[in-house]
């Protein structure tokens, strides 16, 4: 017990340090230069240093170990917590739970599927961004705890996104009133689970929100070097992360990557990512081809911000309008 309270006490320390070490070098480094991008506030300049800096710790490591890494950020009590009330839920086998509004809910559903590379990222990590979209949108959030990878590989949380689509309609819920959603890997999720459920021939939900989404696990170059100075990932784990999900599979898949994917037929798409984030060409690229394809899409490129620039927004104003522009779609789609 001493020593896991002192590994604990150690671990924590760490975090700490690397916040401490994070202030003071961008504190210095503005004095110098000023922000490294002009809408960057010091706080959240910080953010994204200290979320490099995590990242190097993880960088390479084993995949359980990475997991563990990123679920020791325990997030702080966020103000929108008090507004909303969580319910665990068993969505036909898979666990998750509903976030809703305390004054009351449209009648609309966004099933939210978080990111983390597949293999980590959890309700507790992304707790702030549900809140904000379930308020947002005046909708229920069925945030799902899909099953992770090294446990559980590809196609498992497709599969469990399919269920849980199920479950909603098993529970009477109209696929026009349901849009599903996610953020970086879960991005990834809520397109491929659209084209699982055009192959099965089952009705589309009204729409989709892919935030920041990870759509080509092949890509190697273009913004995923070259806005590396920005964000807060590192272009050598991708590769890794892609194998971990999807080890022995072609990943240029529609599945797996759903760049690559034939996207007609899809519900509408509302996607919104950062200006100088890693997956910034990709998530371009997969624009077009759905425009191509005669999907109705929505694509909104914030200036300035990285990737997932949503899970910080008491620092950067351009976060509270990702969630309005996220809460016009929903009840656009979904006639609330």
């Amino acid at each position: 017990i001493l020593h896991e309270r002192g590994t604990t006490f150690a671990r924590r320390m760490g975090i700490a340090a690397r916040f401490l070490g994070s202030f003071g070098s961008t504190l210095a480094a503005r004095v110098r230069r000023g922000p490294r991008l002009p809408s960057w506030s010091l706080f959240f300049e910080t953010s994204i240093e200290f979320l490099r800096r995590t990242a190097r710790v993880a960088s390479g490591r084993p995949p359980l170990e990475q997991r563990a890494i990123w679920a020791e950020l325990k997030p702080p009590p966020s103000p929108s917590a008090k507004e909303v009330r969580r319910t665990p839920v068993d969505a036909g086998g898979v666990r998750g739970e509903w976030v809703e509004p305390r004054e009351g809910h449209s009648g609309a559903v966004v099933l939210f599927l978080h990111g983390g590379s597949f293999i980590y990222g959890s309700l507790v990590s992304h707790g702030e961004m549900i809140e904000r979209i379930a308020l947002a949108s005046g909708a229920r959030v069925l945030a799902l705890d899909y099953r992770l990878a090294p446990e559980h590989v590809f196609p498992t949380a497709i599969d469990d996104v399919v269920t849980a689509y199920g479950w909603l309609r098993a529970q009477a819920v109209a696929p026009a009133k349901v849009v599903l959603a996610g953020d970086s890997a879960g991005g990834n999720l809520a397109v491929t689970a659209l084209l699982r459920l055009r192959e099965r021939g089952e009705p589309m939900p009204a729409g989709s929100v892919p935030i920041c989404p990870w759509v080509d696990l092949t890509r190697t170059g273009g913004s995923l070097v070259a806005h590396e100075r920005y964000d807060w990932g590192f272009v050598d784990d991708f590769p890794r992360w892609a194998e971990t999900y999807a080890p022995g599979v072609d990943h240029r898949g529609p599945l797996v990557s759903p760049l690559f994917a034939d996207l007609a037929g899809l519900c509408p798409l509302s996607v919104l990512y950062g200006e100088r984030e890693m997956l910034f060409d990709q998530v371009t690229d997969f624009v077009a081809r759905a425009k191509a394809a005669g999907v109705d899409v929505t694509a909104e490129v914030y200036p300035d911000m990285v990737h997932n620039w949503l899970t910080l927004p008491r620092f950067t104003p351009q976060a509270g309008r990702a969630y309005e522009r996220i809460g016009a779609f929903v009840r656009r789609v979904t006639g609330t």
